[in-house]
């Protein structure tokens, strides 16, 4: 029988259907035991509510894609039998704490057999609790954070590159300019983080780079800020106050998109702006239009990426939504993808075979830079970044590492219209 997608929202679930499930529970260790004899099912709880909504949805995409794939090719071959694949995502408003007991509900009343990651370092934190308590495999692509793979936790891949390792690029990228004449050294940086594990890793990096060159890198401001804030003027007047050549700032979506524009409206220049990962948003683009123009971007993937793999998703997904992907969608549709390919692979449904698949796996057709993803023994893949710079026109070009070769000269120092 054709399965289909499913979005539902706990609070929908029948009195009925809660109680009988809460009656019945499921232990550690019952992987497998309610699966019917040609379905797989698997869960995942994301914020399709709440400041990071945009976000939740475009992972409710990738992973969509990715399973539909799978379903429209007669479904996935474990053990020498076909599988169809039921896909069960529930809305957590993104909220950390609904997040987590919405995870457990998957597990023991819906049952899945496997799961998928919600987006946002806080949410993820909440979720990956629950895999090892019942050993079931999780792998998300919405948490880049290290402090989420210090846990210890055996059940838990992340399919993004640290921040840590961000804000690591970000910096390589400057001293890169530096010698080649586009911005002055030292220069001087105004830096600004969200007060979160994601933000302190990116402080973390900026601030040991900075401690290794001084004679590169000053900085002049060291500002952590609140996640989901609606005003930053107060922050903003600090920035403009320290005088900076370089305005580094983490922020997620929605924080960048509010940000930024009242970065504008208090007609800031810096030499050098990035907001770690955000900027060619398809969201931030829509709201700050030409505004977005020649910021510069560290991201996990793009679709200026000109690989085969890339342009066939990058034109399946436009077809499909009618607009330009993010990498949002791809690293959330490559991480359906390897969980699939390590079911298939580990010839099994049981968690701890399909976890011991995980570990050791490497997945060769990847969209990510360099077209391969695995695992460290932390559960966080080793990946590299691609150094990105708006243009105009909502265009964007790859401008670092050098040797990919769509590289491009990045426009520096930034125009005084920005």
């Amino acid at each position: 029988m054709q399965r289909f997608v499913r979005a539902v929202s706990a609070v929908l679930l029948a009195p009925a259907l809660l109680l009988g499930a809460a009656a019945i529970g499921r232990p550690p260790g019952t992987w497998g035991a309610y699966t019917s004899a040609s379905e797989i099912k698997i869960g995942a709880v994301l914020p399709l509510t709440g400041p990071f909504v945009a976000s939740g949805t475009y992972f409710k995409q990738g992973y969509t894609m990715a399973i539909d794939e799978v379903n429209k090719a007669g479904g996935l071959d474990v053990g020498g039998q076909k599988y169809m694949i039921s896909l069960t995502i529930l809305d957590d408003g993104s909220d950390a704490t609904r997040s987590r007991s919405l995870v457990e509900k998957l597990v023991t009343d819906q049952h899945v057999n496997f799961l998928l990651g919600g987006y946002d370092t806080s949410l993820i934190e909440a979720q990956e609790v629950v895999p090892d308590q019942y050993k079931i495999p999780y792998v998300e692509g919405g948490g880049a954070a290290s402090e989420i793979f210090k846990r210890g936790y055996k059940y838990v891949f992340g399919t993004l590159a640290s921040i840590y390792n961000m804000g690591k690029f970000t910096m390589g990228f400057i001293a890169a300019q530096q010698a080649a004449g586009k911005l002055p050294k030292p220069i001087s940086i105004a830096l600004v983080w969200e007060n979160t594990d994601h933000g302190k890793d990116y402080e973390t990096a900026v601030l040991e780079e900075a401690q290794a060159d001084p004679g590169a890198f000053k900085v002049v401001l060291n500002q952590a800020f609140q996640l989901n804030g609606s005003d930053f003027s107060p922050l903003l007047q600090q920035v403009k106050a320290a005088n900076a050549q370089a305005f580094l700032s983490d922020a997620h979506l929605p924080d960048f998109i509010t940000m930024h524009r009242q970065y504008l409206q208090a007609g800031l220049y810096h030499q050098f702006i990035s907001y770690g990962g955000r900027g060619p948003d398809q969201k931030g683009r829509q709201a700050l239009g030409p505004g977005a123009d020649y910021l510069v971007a560290a991201v996990w993937w793009t679709p200026a990426l000109k690989d085969p793999a890339s342009q066939l998703f990058a034109q399946k997904y436009t077809q499909q939504y009618h607009q330009v992907p993010d990498w949002f969608q791809a690293l959330s549709y490559d991480t359906a993808r390897v969980l699939l390919l390590a079911i298939r692979e580990a010839n099994s449904l049981k968690g701890p075979v399909v976890r011991d698949r995980l570990s050791k796996l490497v997945m060769r057709n990847s969209l990510l830079p360099g077209g391969v993803i695995r695992f460290a023994p932390d559960g966080q893949i080793v990946a590299p970044y691609v150094m990105v710079q708006n243009t105009p026109g909502n265009t964007v070009r790859i401008i670092w590492p050098q040797k990919l070769p769509e590289s491009r000269d990045p426009i520096l120092p930034l125009p005084h219209a920005q």
